[in-house]
This record gives structure tokens, sequence and C-alpha cells, in this order.
């Protein structure tokens, strides 16, 4: 029995389906339905009595016959009192979805391109639907649309045909957002709904509180004030004659708490129990017995003293519940109690119901800080009117200084945060302060070129202990490590310091030293591997170790792992295995494949590492972890064949599917007897995908990519693929453009598989010249990727670049195209990535090829543009980009420049780029190659002079 689904709401609703048999019925009225419909507006022409009217209800029907949408036709509505104009409008821009259906012939009308521009304004997401049965010529408006990220585009070829393919792509686009959904592509923002009134005057603050907390307390706070400024802007206090300090004893002491916070102090060094008698004098006897509590525990955390804090914390609690206290306390008290029960559940490796949380739970009144809400509030006010006047600013303004008074009013609310924080003896939002700053900090780094702001971002993002958003902060702020010294460096690891919670501690010198490693000098790199190597010892030598540690230690092991020993490398991926740690088998497999050679470290070393390498092998329990990541046995086989034999015999003993397919590939020394069949599977299997790729509607992914795979194999200079072969190949592939259902990634494969074939098998191209010139004929064809457009349209647009590629190869004239092509480009980075990547492979495979001279112009400008976006990977294809347009000589002069100016502005992996290439390329001057060598040999990064040092001429 045959089922066909032809319905799902998406991500909450349900499933519909129908039965394909004969015979077989299936009841819609007990059908699942979803509990919320898209509503989708279709524009057009309208009121014709002719074509459009037949195909808009046409339209209408078949997307509510799905019964995942409800439809707006203007004609189908009552007549109403509002203006017809407003009626539509106002339904439109409630719509979810505008389907617009454009006849090229009949072009846009005034009406349609009122709703274009509502659907614009509105952030409306749009398909967009051309119809060029009576006339091929585009449209302005669809011209337009290339690069557009709000709309996607697709151009049918019979008028009738528009219903069927605009409902079609408006499922396909639900089934694509879907399954997103389900891989994790998606994530979704949950807002704050809490609405809090401004405040700009902190002293109207005590009106509105409850008398625990003095006017005197808030209104004086010098201090604190200007520890703040001096922290975070490196700005000192502003002495005014006559005037003196405002300032506290709580003023004073919640200053030298910071310094425990942010200095390195030990909380040894603040005598808590003077201070507690200093605040006992400024707040009421049974509110102080609370606050005493919650300062033990306070105490007791920083003493990295979990279990005793709880004791507090549950004291604490209990007295606030005898002595009637507001529940906002009694709620921030059992918030301090919930986070450190999870702080003592990671340290045991445990999971236990909060009974705090529970009752967080039955508390009815909705928690409210009555004095702390309302600084956050006005902190935060600040910060969107900053970003908001920098957005609306003048280019042409200048400031010269924003003075000391401007930095103090944030400065001021900050402390006055931290007050009310310290005064009430509240765990969390003392240690919530962090974030403050943090937040501060990101605030002056987007409205401020300054790198120190940056610098302190990244400090305060590694004392998270979070990878994800250091990789985050030193991706969007290349400049802090392009700018980093040995100082800079060094503050980063003394600030881990003021961690208090051991395995919190260890996890944040790992992040550190795994970002700053190579800017160590070379006696305080010396200190802190040896102190980073013993953490990691202490930690795999504990009895029950903190499991939370372990990603980090991977993170820092990679990322440090230009400059930290082999042998060392090696010890602790043994006795990861000795202890067998399986949960971490994927990051030891990682890290043997990115980061280790055998042939760097001593003999017993490396015989070591191999044997409890083969023990992992021969254990059958493991073959599922090792088949997660296996290329790391193809690196280490190929890393040194005599010491990897025995490694070899075991690879085939024990998982013989992986050695038959992948390991063989990758590891075989007889290239020209092993890679024909090799390369004949895989024809074959892109013969097979070419058939079962959108068969009865079926779309399916593959983890590996066979026609790319085949391109390597044949880029191989100890291996000449037969002629035979190559024509199946060609075969295969072509079919995959012209063909097949494949999407845009494996068609761009193609097109760039073909593209080698042109100049590296220069005779299997003239013998199948027909099928390249059938290829480029049908280009138009092979851009209608029905399965991916909703992707984005200008995905296709590296597909488009590809082809224009191909046909500059086979000499064909078509430099407008490609010239225009890049022009659409815009700022879609994975696009540009993609594009970027294609033009570096084109030039690659031989150092002979150049653009035409009009063409080359266009990628040079493109080429500049790209160096300026803040991603990595595009720089990296630019700058090999730009050394292979040396092959222009007139280019030479310009590109030499460039090269200098990169050298001294950009960071790390730009640098390493320019090093490999510096010699490799006759149009780079003697000059320049001077420059970049003298600079790269005193680089602040280990990593840039270690590849200067083994790239110069010996």
């Amino acid at each position: 029995m045959g089922i066909r689904l032809n319905g799902i709401s998406t991500p909450f609703g349900g499933v519909q389906w129908e039965y394909t048999d004969e015979g077989q019925q299936y009841d819609f009225e007990k059908s699942i339905l979803p509990s919320r419909k898209l509503r989708v507006f279709i524009s057009s022409i309208c009121g014709d009595n002719g074509k459009y009217d037949r195909v808009r209800n046409a339209l209408k029907k078949k997307i509510e016959d799905t019964q995942l949408a409800e439809v707006y036709l203007f004609e189908d509505e009552p007549a109403s009192t509002l203006p017809a104009e407003k009626h539509y409008t106002g339904h439109l821009e409630d719509s979810d979805v505008c389907i617009f259906l454009i006849d090229n012939a009949d072009g846009v009308s005034q009406g349609v391109q009122k709703e274009i521009n509502t659907a614009r304004k509105s952030n409306i997401k749009s398909l967009f639907y051309f119809c060029d049965e009576t006339s091929k010529e585009k449209t302005s408006l669809e011209k337009s649309l290339l690069g557009a990220t709000f709309a996607k585009s697709k151009t049918v070829h019979k008028f009738d045909d528009l219903s069927i393919n605009s409902a079609q792509a408006l499922i396909s686009d639900i089934m694509t957002v879907y399954l997103d959904y389900c891989k994790g592509r998606l994530s979704f923002k949950s807002e704050d709904k809490d609405q809090t009134l401004p405040i700009t005057d902190l002293k109207s603050i005590n009106s509105l509180y409850t008398p625990k907390i003095p006017k005197s307390i808030i209104d004086n706070i010098d201090i604190c004030i200007n520890y703040i400024l001096k922290m975070t802007v490196n700005l000192g206090p502003i002495k005014i004659p006559d005037e003196k300090a405002s300032t506290s004893k709580i003023d004073e002491w919640a200053e030298h708490f910071l310094t425990i916070l942010f200095g390195s102090k030990s909380i040894k060094d603040f005598n808590t129990s003077m201070f507690l008698e200093d605040l006992k004098e400024v707040q009421d006897e049974t509110y102080f017995n609370v606050v005493n509590l919650r300062w033990m525990a306070i105490q007791s955390y920083f003493l990295n003293d979990i279990p005793k804090c709880i004791d507090y914390l549950k004291k604490a609690c209990n007295l606030a519940k005898q002595n009637s206290q507001p529940t906002w306390i009694i709620q921030d008290i059992l918030i301090d109690l919930r986070n450190q029960q999870i702080t003592l559940d990671t340290i045991n490796n445990q999971y236990t119901e909060s009974l705090a949380q529970e009752e967080l739970d039955e508390i009815d009144e909705k928690l409210y800080y009555p004095v702390l809400d309302r600084i956050n509030e006005s902190l935060e006010e600040k910060y969107i009117k900053g970003l908001y006047k920098q957005k609306i600013e003048s280019p042409y303004t200048t400031i010269l200084s924003n003075g000391y008074f401007y930095y103090r009013d944030f400065a001021s609310l900050l402390a006055s945060s931290f007050i009310v924080s310290f005064y009430n003896g509240s765990l969390t939002h003392i240690l919530l302060f962090y974030e403050k700053i943090k937040s501060f900090s990101f605030y002056l780094s987007c409205r401020y070129n300054d790198w120190i702001l940056r610098k302190n971002l990244l400090k305060l993002a590694i004392f998270t202990g979070k990878e994800n958003e250091v990789k985050k902060v030193t991706n969007s702020y290349s400049e802090i490590l392009n700018n980093m010294d040995h100082k800079d460096a060094l503050e980063i690891m003394e600030f881990c310091e003021n961690q208090p919670i051991k395995y919190k501690r260890t996890i944040t010198k790992l992040l550190a030293f795994g970002v700053v490693a190579d800017y160590l000098s070379d006696n305080d790199y010396k200190k802190y591997e040896d102190q980073i190597i013993a953490l990691i010892n202490e930690w795999l030598n504990e009895e029950n170790i903190v499991i939370a540690v372990g990603n980090s230690v991977f993170y820092c092991l990679s990322k440090a792992s230009q400059r930290l020993n082999q042998n060392t490398l090696a010890d602790i991926c043994c006795t990861f295995i000795d202890k067998h740690y399986k949960r971490w088998y994927r990051n030891i497999f990682h890290l043997i494949a990115n980061n280790i050679n055998i042939n760097k470290m001593s003999i017993d070393h490396a015989q070591s590492l191999i044997q409890n390498i083969i023990n992992v092998v021969k254990d059958p329990q493991n073959s599922s972890e090792i088949m997660t990541w296996p290329l790391f046995l193809c690196i280490l086989r190929k890393q040194n064949y005599d010491l990897t034999e025995e490694l070899d015999q075991s690879v085939i003993k024990y998982l013989p599917e992986f050695y038959n397919g992948i390991y063989k590939l990758e590891t075989t020394t007889e290239k020209q007897k092993d890679y024909p069949d090799i390369i004949q599977e895989y024809i074959e299997q892109i013969e097979n995908n070419n058939v079962l790729q959108g068969q009865n509607g079926t779309y399916f992914e593959r983890a590996s990519r066979d026609i790319a795979t085949i391109k390597a194999l044949l880029s191989n200079e100890d291996f000449v693929c037969p002629s035979n072969i190559i024509d199946s190949l060609i075969s295969a592939v072509s079919d995959t453009l012209l063909k097949s259902k494949e999407g845009l990634t494996i068609k761009l494969d193609a097109v760039n598989l073909l593209i080698f074939l042109v100049f590296k098998y220069p005779k299997s191209f003239e013998n199948n010249k027909h099928v390249f010139q059938e290829i480029i004929d049908q280009k138009s064809n092979i851009l209608d990727i029905d399965n991916t457009m909703f992707l984005s349209n200008i995905d296709t647009i590296s597909l488009k670049v590809a082809l224009s590629l191909l046909q500059i190869s086979m000499n064909d004239n078509c430099c407008t195209d490609i010239m225009e092509e890049l022009s659409y480009i815009q700022d879609d980075i994975a696009t540009t990535n993609s594009v970027t990547s294609t033009i570096k492979e084109y030039l690659e495979i031989d150092n002979k090829i150049k653009f035409p001279e009009n063409v080359e112009i266009v990628i040079i400008q493109n080429v500049l543009q790209w160096l300026q976006l803040n991603n990595v990977d595009i720089k990296w294809n630019a700058t090999h980009i730009l050394f292979m347009l040396t092959r222009s000589a007139e280019n030479e002069s310009f590109i030499n420049n460039k090269i200098i100016n990169l050298i001294d502005d950009e960071g790390i992996y730009v640098k390493i780029a320019i090093l490999r290439q510096i010699y490799l390329y006759d149009g780079i001057s003697e000059s320049t190659r001077n420059y970049v060598i003298s600079k790269c040999e005193n680089d602040p990064c280990y990593v840039v002079r270690k590849t200067c040092e083994e790239i110069k001429p010996k």
C-alpha cells in the first residue's frame, strides 16, 4: 500500500497523507489539521475576467486544498467602508507570504508595484513568478531580484503553469523550513516581554522602593564609578576644585570587592566580618540577618566551597520566609540556590531535580527587582539610543571626543547596578556583573574603532567559559588578534585567575591558552605551557573527573598545537585511551587528523600512540565512534607507512568495509592501478544518483560529494586516467547537469569538474565537445533548479559564475555574463565564499590560465572588496586569487602594493597565505618579498614567525 504526504504544519502542527492505491480512500474529515495556517497574499493584475482571474482562482484552490494556508484575493472580499487600496494593503501587511504573478509581456502594473514596495518595506517573504510564454525579454523587476534576500523568483514558460508552480513552490518552501528545523539549522529566539519604565534620575529610585536601601548609599558611589571607568575605558577621575567625592563606606567596600572580581585579588583579602559590621549599621535587623547569611554563602563561593555555599543559602531562604521578606527577595535567594545546585551537579557529573526551581515555579508573583530592573532598563535604553544615533549620523560627522562625562553616565548606571546587588548579597547578580561589563564593552566596540575595547570584550568572552562565544568574538573582530602582542596575551591569561571555582577556572585557562598561546613571549609561554599541561594531567588523574572540562581540553590542544610539543600531544591522547574515556574518542580522532604528525615526535611516542589506536580499532565496541571520523587513520597511514604497518593490518581485519572504500582510496601507493576502478565505482554511483534524486518527489542528501572526490583524484600528478573512463565520466556528469534533479552544490561540483577536464584532458574534451556545447546551450535550464530555488535566489549566482567560467575555458565569449553575475553577489557571505572558491580552483588548474582583460579588471575589483569582508574563508580565497592574477604583467605593480598593505594590516590567516605564496610567483618583486619576510620574522604571532622560517630559501 502506497502513501503520499500531502500536508505538513511546521514546526508545531501535524501531517496529512493519502493512499495512492486504488480503492484506498482516506477520510479527510478525520485528517490531522494544523492549528495555525499561513496567510498568503496573491498579487497580480486582477479583474480582467480572463487569464489572470483564472490563474488566481486556480492557485487559491490548490493552496487552500493543502490545508496549510488561507489565501487572500481582493476580488473575493465583500464590500467594505474602507477605500480599496487600504483594504488590500492591510491584508498584505498582515500576510506571511506574498506570491507575485507577472507576465513579461504585460509588465508590472502600478498596483502590483505598490504591493511589491509594501512587501519589501514590511519584509514579507515573497515568491515571484514570471511567465515568458509570449515575451522572453526579462522585466527590470526580475533583474533587480537577483541577489535579493527577501524574495525568490522563477520563470515558467506557460501562463497556466503559474498556478501549479506557485502552489508547489509554497509547499516546497514549507518543507525546506521544516527540514532545516529538524536538522537544527534554524534557531528560535524568545524575547523578554517584561516592560519597565525607563529611569533617568537614579535619585528618584528610592521613592519607588522599600526602605531597605538608604538613599545615601545609592547616591554616593564615586569610588566604584572611577574603578569602572579605569577598568573599561582607562579614564581616571577629573579633579574639580572644591568638590569632594561622593562616597560612603559601602562604596569603599564595593570597590574593594570589584578588585576580587576583576583585579585577581583573593576573597581572603576582603574582610567580610568588618564589611558586615558596616552593613549592619544601614540595614534593619531582620533584613540584615538574611543578608548576613547570603554573604556567608558568597564568601564560601569565592573559597570554592559550593556545598557550604548551598547550606548558607538554604538558611537564608528559610529565614527570609520566616521574617516575611518581600517575595522578590525570596525569589532572588532561590535563584542563587538553583544556580549553585547546578554548579555542584556539574562538579559531581550528575543531574538532580532542582527543589529551588520547583519552588520558584509555584510562586504566582512574577519576579521583579524594584531597583535593579529600572537601572538595567536605563542602561539598555542608553545602548539603544547610542546605536541608533550611530546608524543615522551623517557620514561627514566627526567625533573628536565623547569626554569623561559621557562615559561616566554609563559607569554610574553600572556602579549603581553593582552596589544594589552588593548591598542585597545577591550572588547571582554579583556574578552577572561580568556580563554587564561585557555588554558595555560590546556597545563601545560597536560604536568606536578602539582595539583596547575589543580586547576587553575577548577577555570577558573567554572568562564566560563558552567556546562558541570566543570563536564568534575572534571571528567578528579579527583585529583583536591582528594587534595582540605578548603583553596583551599575558593580561588575558592572568585575568583567568579571577575565576574562583576550580573547574571553571580550568576551563577559562584552557580557552585562554588556546586563543593566546601563539602570542605569549617565550618565557611566559613556557610558564603557561607547564601550567596547562599540569592542569590537564591533574584533571585526567582525578578519581571523578569533571566532564564539563573535557571539550575545553581539546579546544586548547588543537588551537595551541603549532607551539605545543608533539610528544606532549601524544602522551595526552594515550592517557585518554588508556583510561577508556570513550566520550572523547571523537575529539581524539579530530586532534590526530588535524594537529598531530607522528614524524615530528620521538619514535617511542609515535609507537605508543599507534599501539593505543590499534587497541581502539580492535575493540568492536569502538567501531561506531571510529566511523564518525575515520580519516585520522588515513592521515596517520600517509604520514609514515613503516610505522603504521601493523595499524594498516588492523584496519584490514577489523574495518574491512572502510578499508576497501575511503581508506584504500586515500592510502594506496599504486594510484595508476587502483584509481581507475575507484573512479569507475564513483561514476556508477553518480549515474544512480542522477536517476534516484527527485524520483517520486523524494529528495535526499549524501554525506559525500562523489564528483568533487573524482576531481581530487584526477588532480593527483602521479595519475593519468584512461580516456574511456574520462568519456564515461563526462557522460555521467553532463547528465547530472542536463537531466538530473540534483541540487545546486552537486551541479556546481559537476561544472568545476568539467572545467578541470577542459584543461587537463584536452583530447577527451575535443572528443566530447558536443556534450560541452549542449551544456552551454542548455544553461538556462540547468539554472532552473526546482528543489533548491527556495534556498535563496542568489545561491544560483555561484552556478552561473561556474558555467560562465566553463564557457571561457572553451574560448566561448561570455565576458559580459560573468561581469554582470559578479555584480549580483552583494553581501551574501555563503555565496561569496562559493564564488571565490570556484574562481580560485579555476586558476589553480594550470599556472598558464588567465582571464580575458575586461573580465580580469572586474575580478580585481571584486577581490579588493572580498578582502574587506570579515570572513576568514573569503579572505583566504581572495588572497590566493590576488597572487594568481600576477600572471598578467600589467597587474604586478598594483598587486605588489596590495600585498604590502595586507601584510601590515591583516591577521594570521592572510599572512600565512601570503607567506606560502610569496616565492611561487615571478610577479612578486624582490623588494616586496624582503618587506614581507622582515615583517613576519618579527610578528607577534608564533605561527607566523614559524611559517616565515619554513618558507625562507635556505
